[in-house]
Formats: C-alpha cells, structure tokens, sequence
C-alpha cells in the first residue's frame, strides 16, 4: 500500500490578505529580527485548526500563542522559569509548567494537539523529545511544528556574503558560529526531519519551506538595529516600548511592507525554514 505524498502548503490569498496586520503586530511588540521569522510562522501556525486540549512545548514567554492561536491554550511548558512565568502572566494558557520536552509531565494521550515554533532545534535530547510529544497525543492527534532547514547557515548575510569573494571557510565558520549562538543542535533536510518524525510514530500531512537568503541576509543584519531592544527587555520587560513608531517613522513602514511581503516566501525551494503537520499514528489491532 502506497502512503499519500504530504501535502505542500502554498500562501492563498486569505493568508495573504491577513499578512500586513500580523506584521504590523510583530513588529510593534518583537525586534525586527524576530518579527521577520514570526510574521511568516504565525500566518502559517494560525492556519491550522487545533482540537483541544492542546499543548505549547517551549511556549517561550507566550507571545506567539497569544498572537498568533487565537484562543487560550490547555497547557505550556518552558525549560525557563522566567520565560514560563511571563507565559502564565501572558494570560495564553490555563496551565503553565516549567520542565524539559523530553520529560513532559503529562499522562499518556493527554492531548488533541501539541505546537511547537521554532524550539525543537534547540533540544540536545531531540529523538526523546519528539518521543515523548508523541506519548502525550493522543492517536490520530496533530503535532505543528517549525524548525530551521539544512539551508539556515548558508543564508545568512555574512556565509552570502564571504562566499561571493570565494572565502568558503570563513563562511562555514560564521554559520557554525550562528549556530552555535543561536543554540541550534538540528538543522535537518526535508527528509531528515520527516525521518525523525517518523521515528516518534508522527507521519507528515502537510509541510513546506520558507524564507529566501534575500530575507535572511536582512535578518541577520537586523540584529544590530533590534539591538536596543535587549537593553529594554532587561530593564523592562518588554522589547517594544515605543508601540506606535511606524506613525513617525518612515522606515518602520518600510520594514512593515517588507515583512508582509514575505508571506510570498513560502513553498520556496531555498527556504531556510520549514513547517510541518504530522499526525500520530492510529494502531490498528492485529487481525
């Protein structure tokens, strides 16, 4: 019996249509060099429909769930207890925990889905983790994740950039060192990360790649002018405390239309990320 080829998700017109005010959203509330990923990975997330109860692994400080899933979330979980204690205060979900994805503290099948943006590159343990995401769903429940692809490194600004002057090795180093900042452990192929999914008994449904070395390179330079932003969220607690910027600043508008441009950078053959769907396998009985 031959398995249905995952289905390729391209951006319609509705995802499209709801770009600009998601980027105007990130943009008010994130540094720029996160507001670029997140604008893309919240239209894509909020696509899908999450049966309840449904669990965030690596819920962060709980702004893409409140942004972006458009209810309030049955559970969390963070390895930071800072980060967990802004996601409880965040109001994003009924159940905040701290702990590590590969020792969830939930019972067997507890959940109909489970999101995870943009964490599980960050989990040394992955095959456990991915383990015990399937462990907590309950079968035929959904996992949606994104995660960075075998491409991130090569396109960022400085790897581009080296490369176009034939320093090859100067490039490598730059992205490992990116990498290893950024405390990025996986970095698969299409097919690598569907193999580890596979592994935890989760089949991919729908996937597909995001984000040019156009739109990486510009990332990787944002970092410096979303600097600031680090010195406000130590001081403050928040990232953004200027909200409004774009009604005084031209370029803030510029970088506004940019990022909603970038929902167009999906189902890219060169994209430095990817989404995924899976669902959990359904036992069958022995006949």
């Amino acid at each position: 019996m031959t398995e249905t080829a995952p289905e390729l998700v391209r951006p319609d017109a509705a995802l499209l249509a709801r770009a600009p005010e998601v980027a105007r959203h990130h943009l008010a509330t994130l540094p720029v060099h996160r507001a670029m990923i997140r604008v893309v990975e919240c239209l894509l997330v909020s696509s899908e429909d999450f049966a309840g109860p449904t669990l965030d692994v690596g819920c962060g400080d709980g702004h893409f769930a409140a942004a972006c899933l458009g209810r309030r979330l049955e559970a969390g979980i963070d390895p930071s207890p800072e980060s967990a204690a802004e996601a409880a205060r965040s109001g994003a979900y009924r159940l905040v925990l701290t702990g590590s994805a590969a020792q969830l503290p939930f019972p067997d099948g507890s959940f109909n889905s489970v999101v995870s943006n943009c964490v599980l590159e960050h989990i040394p343990p992955l095959d456990a983790a991915l383990g015990e995401i399937g462990r907590v769903l309950r079968p035929g429940g959904k996992l949606v994740i994104t995660v960075p692809s075998e491409r991130f490194a090569d396109s960022l600004f400085w790897p581009q950039a080296l490369r176009a002057v034939g320093l090859r090795g100067p490039a490598l180093a730059y992205g490992r060192w990116f990498n290893g900042i950024s405390r990025h452990f996986h970095t698969y192929s299409q097919e690598g990360w569907t193999a580890k999914l596979a592994a935890a008994g989760l089949t991919v449904t729908r996937w597909t790649s995001y984000l040019r070395p156009d739109a990486m390179a510009l990332f990787d330079l944002s970092h410096y002018y979303g600097a600031p932003t680090l010195v406000s969220k130590r001081l403050t607690g928040r990232w953004i405390l200027w909200p409004g910027k774009r009604n005084y600043l031209p370029w803030e508008r510029g970088l506004e239309k940019l990022l909603a441009g970038y929902a167009a950078q999906i189902a890219v053959p060169d994209g430095a990320y990817y989404f995924f769907t899976a669902v959990k396998h359904v036992k069958r009985p022995a006949a």
